[in-house]
């Protein structure tokens, strides 16, 4: 916890900022000027506004893709506070927070939320203690929270369910708070009525998913399920009686551009390049990190460490290593040579439709 007099000074310094962007808002309304902006454009306004309250810009911390969107270090005691930037174009208070498991694990002394709401007839903007706001717990695509600036004290959603808890958990110890959370919801993403099998869902979102899955878990490639099956449910509210199904159906099929049999996966990696393309392309730095077990990649390199991720977990069965042994190619190769060759073969071939598909 922050020390009173530091706390004292930060909360005054986001009061007078806050105050000062909706004033400027307001006056730019008046002018006949319309308040329409982007959650980066409202961002570099904040930005804009603690340099103009006078921290020094090297006392800022920035980060597009990780919670918060401002780190301030106090120079004197070294203490930190976190904003969090966020903008809703409606007539309230609310908006969806962050993931989870991305929230207050900065070892940051206090967190804030600046909030812009736009809609209404004036715009306003306000600041809060991050947890003071927490309305809810809701699952879309991972757990957020659900954000309410007009929550009123001890109203949150981490003292009226004596989860304070949540926000100094990680890994499986917060995991299986999270579900025991949800579970004691009257209405969870765990209920018949929330879930959804897999075999319901249109053709369009099985695609999509078995798109995920190949770029997300390379080790589909392996038939190795682990990782998918669980993110399938947890994440995605999608329950499948057989996984394997999503990623094998078709079986072993021959490309006759590089004369090679290859498993199902594989096949319709290729028949989907062009989503698959496009998934790795806006893979974030938090999925990369999360999914992937790297630190950061470039856009320019994703391609690359996704195809040696891929290669990495390619395993094959005795029908597919046997349906080569009949082809030109692979005629008196030894199995485990016949393996290195259609796995070089098959990422080259992937490699190639990829630098076609920009």
């Amino acid at each position: 916890m922050m020390a009173s007099d530091q706390f004292i000074k930060y909360y005054q310094l986001l009061k007078r900022m806050t105050s000062q962007l909706q004033s400027d808002m307001q006056s730019e309304l008046s002018e006949g000027k319309k308040i329409k902006m982007t959650g980066t454009e409202f961002e570099k306004r904040v930005y804009d506004a603690l340099t103009d309250a006078g921290i020094k810009e090297e006392n800022i911390k920035h980060s597009a893709q990780k919670f918060p969107d401002f780190i301030i270090t106090d120079p004197e005691k070294g203490e930190k506070i976190g904003v969090e930037v966020k903008k809703t174009d409606s007539a309230k208070w609310e908006v969806i927070g962050g993931s989870i498991y991305e929230s207050l694990k900065n070892n940051i002394d206090e967190t804030y939320v600046v909030m812009a709401k736009l809609g209404g007839n004036n715009p306003e903007v306000r600041f809060r203690k991050y947890e003071e706001c927490i309305a809810d717990l809701k699952v879309t695509h991972s757990p957020r929270f659900s954000l309410n600036m007009d929550l009123k004290k001890g109203e949150d959603y981490l003292t009226t369910h004596d989860s304070g808890d949540l926000l100094k958990l990680s890994g499986d110890e917060l995991n299986k708070r999270i579900r025991q959370l949800l579970r004691s919801n009257k209405s969870t993403w765990w209920s018949e009525a929330e879930t959804t099998s897999f075999t319901e869902i249109s053709l369009e979102e099985k695609d999509a998913y078995f798109v995920d899955g190949v770029v997300l878990f390379p080790e589909v490639f392996g038939g190795n399920y682990e990782r998918f099956t669980p993110w399938l449910i947890y994440s995605c509210l999608v329950w499948c009686k057989n996984v394997r199904d999503v990623f094998s159906a078709g079986g072993t099929q021959k490309i006759t551009e590089i004369d090679t049999f290859v498993s199902a996966v594989m096949n319709r990696t290729v028949e989907k390049i062009d989503d698959v393309k496009a998934r790795i392309d806006n893979l974030t730095n938090d999925e990369i990190q999360k999914f992937w077990k790297k630190e950061y990649a470039q856009r320019s390199n994703k391609i690359q460490i996704w195809l040696s991720l891929v290669k990495e977990n390619m395993k094959f069965s005795n029908k597919l290593i046997e349906n080569n042994k009949k082809l030109d190619n692979y005629k008196e190769l030894p199995d485990e040579d016949i393996s290195e060759k259609i796995k070089d073969t098959y990422c080259g071939h992937i490699s190639s439709l990829l630098k076609l598909h920009k």
